[in-house]
C-alpha cells in the first residue's frame, strides 16, 4: 500500500481543526492567565516580587560615590548579558547566553537587581540599545558604566556611551593592557583628556597589575580603576603556560584574567587613593561569592562588579550584605568613593 505524503500545511490544517473543536478557547484562556511577556522570542515568566525576591534579607544599603555618581558597592556585570561569557573550552556557551538574554530577560535581570538595591550595570556600548529601551519602556533607573569598547575606538566609545546615558566610562581593559605592553602612555593621556570633557568620571580598566603601575609611572591617573582580582590556585589555572602568554601579557586560558596572585594586587592597591572596582572576582565561576566577595572587599576593593543571572542576584546581595554587617574586621585599606 502506497503511503500518502503528508505536508507541513496538512499538519497545520489538522491542528487547526482540532483546536476548532473546542480546544482553542481553553488554550487561549490558559495562556492569558499566565504572567508572561510575549513581545519577542520565547515567552518568559514575568517578574513577581513575592517569588523572585524570596530569601532576600534586605536590599543593599552599602553605597558610595565616584565623582558624584552614587553606586552600590555590588555592581551588576554585563559580559554575560552581552554574550561575552567566559566558557573555557565550551565553545557553545556564548551562543547559549545570547539566546538566554532576550531583551525581556535582560529587563527581568535589571528589575531584580534594582529591587535588591543593585543600582548599576557595567557593560559595553553594544548594550546601549537594550538599556535605553529598559529606561524608556520599563521606567527603570539602573545606572550604566561603559567600558567604551567600540568599533571606532575607545574615545568614540566614550562619546557614544555618554550620549546614550552612561554615568561613567573607562578605558577597556583589553585595550589598556595592549597599550601598556607597547609603552604607549600617550594613548592613556589622550583618552583621559578627551573623555573628561564629557563631564563624567573616567576610569582605566586592566587585567595586568603592570598596567596600573605603568599608568601611575606616567602620571596617567584616572578617577577610578577597574582591576581584575581572583584566585590562581585552582587546578585549571595553567600557570605553567606562562611561556605561551598572549600579546597582552596574560595566559592563554579563558578562565584566568590576572597576571599575578591577588595578594600582590591587594598590596599594591593599598596605597592608591583612587576608588577601585574589582572585577572577575569569581574567576569565571571557579569560586563562590561566599568565598570571593569577603576576600576582595577585605583586600581593598571599594566596589565589586559581578556577572549575575537573574536567579543569582538575591544570593549574591545577601552575601555582600552579610559582609558589610559583620563590621569589616579584616579590611585595612581606607574606603575610597
Amino acid at each position: 500500500m502506497k503511503m500518502k505524503k503528508v505536508s507541513r500545511r496538512d499538519l497545520l490544517a489538522g491542528g487547526a481543526s482540532l483546536l476548532a473543536l473546542g480546544g482553542a478557547a481553553a488554550y487561549t484562556k490558559a495562556m492569558r492567565a499566565k504572567p508572561t511577556v510575549r513581545e519577542t522570542g520565547p515567552a518568559i515568566s514575568a517578574f513577581l516580587p513575592e517569588r523572585d525576591l524570596a530569601g532576600l534579607g534586605h536590599p543593599m544599603t552599602a553605597y558610595a560615590k565616584i565623582g558624584g555618581v552614587e553606586l552600590s558597592r555590588l555592581i551588576l556585570g554585563g559580559n554575560m548579558i552581552g554574550g561575552w561569557a567566559h566558557c573555557r573550552d565550551m565553545r557553545f556557551y556564548d551562543r547559549l547566553v545570547k539566546a538566554y538574554f532576550a531583551d525581556e530577560r535582560v529587563f527581568r535581570n535589571f528589575r531584580i537587581a534594582e529591587a535588591c538595591g543593585v543600582n548599576t550595570i557595567l557593560t559595553n556600548p553594544a548594550l546601549m540599545r537594550v538599556i535605553n529601551r529598559y529606561w524608556r519602556e520599563e521606567g527603570g533607573k539602573i545606572k550604566f558604566i561603559s567600558d567604551c569598547g567600540y568599533k571606532g575606538g575607545v574615545i568614540k566609545g566614550a562619546i557614544a556611551s555618554v550620549e546614550n546615558g552612561a554615568s561613567m566610562v573607562y578605558f577597556h581593559g583589553g585595550h589598556a593592557d595592549s597599550h601598556a605592553c607597547k609603552g604607549e602612555w600617550k594613548a592613556f593621556r589622550e583618552y583621559l583628556d578627551e573623555s573628561r570633557k564629557l563631564g563624567v568620571p573616567v576610569g582605566i580598566g586592566c587585567h595586568r597589575l603592570a598596567t596600573v603601575k605603568f599608568c601611575v609611572e606616567h602620571d596617567c591617573l584616572p578617577d577610578f580603576w577597574m582591576k581584575t582580582v581572583h584566585r590562581v590556585d585552582y587546578p585549571t589555572a595553567h600557570l605553567g603556560e606562562d611561556k605561551r602568554k598572549s600579546a597582552n601579557g596574560l595566559g592563554v586560558c579563558d578562565n584566568r584574567f590576572v597576571d599575578t596572585d591577588r595578594q600582590e594586587v591587594f598590596d599594591y592597591m593599598q596605597s592608591r587613593p583612587e576608588p577601585w572596582i574589582a572585577f572577575k572576582v569569581l574567576g569565571a565561576g571557579i569560586e563562590h561569592p561566599r568565598g570571593a566577595f569577603p576576600v576582595a572587599y577585605s583586600g581593598g576593593a571599594d566596589f565589586i562588579c559581578c556577572g549575575m543571572y537573574d536567579y543569582q542576584v538575591v544570593e549574591d546581595v545577601n552575601v555582600a550584605n552579610d559582609y558589610f554587617a559583620n563590621g569589616l574586621p579584616d579590611r585595612t585599606r581606607p574606603w575610597h568613593g
